[in-house]
């Protein structure tokens, strides 16, 4: 099938598809998914949202109940004739929407990931330090054995 006739198919208000009439419709779904993780992740991002808890928890809803509510009300597909069509593609929307949200989110926080840069550096470099030091008194102790 070419992509315009599989788009045609996934558009047509009230088409009933099952597994047999548009057997590409997991794909078609699983790319929805992908789709709106993405611009919800842009949409977090942009907005600068910090509390991962309720954006992670409404990405996750927005990315798994959308495309059910297209398949049940605008399509009418039935469901059950096709392997696991309810939730395929949830966990790729929200990886990718996770992805965006992280870039955006460190693109828009360039001070604080340099403060931690330079923090986890010198903390590095003090425990090197101090293992350096460690490791050189037990070296000049351990030739003066007092019994």
């Amino acid at each position: 099938m070419t992509t315009s006739s599989v788009l045609e198919k996934a558009i047509q208000f009230g088409s009933k598809p099952d597994s047999t009439s548009f057997p590409e419709l997991p794909t078609v779904t699983t790319w929805l998914r992908l789709l709106i993780g993405a611009l919800y992740g842009v949409s977090l991002g942009i907005r600068n949202e910090n509390s991962g808890l309720v954006g992670m928890t409404l990405g996750l809803n927005v990315i798994a109940f959308v495309p059910i509510l297209w398949l049940n009300g605008y399509l009418q597909a039935n469901i059950d004739s096709y392997k696991n069509l309810r939730f395929v593609g949830v966990v790729n929307g929200l990886a990718i929407m996770l992805l965006i949200w992280i870039v955006f989110f460190t693109n828009n926080h360039e001070q604080e990931e340099k403060s931690l840069q330079k923090i986890i550096s010198d903390a590095i470099f003090s425990a090197e330090t101090d293992k350096l030091e460690t490791s050189t008194t037990e070296e000049t102790t351990a030739g003066t054995d007092e019994f």
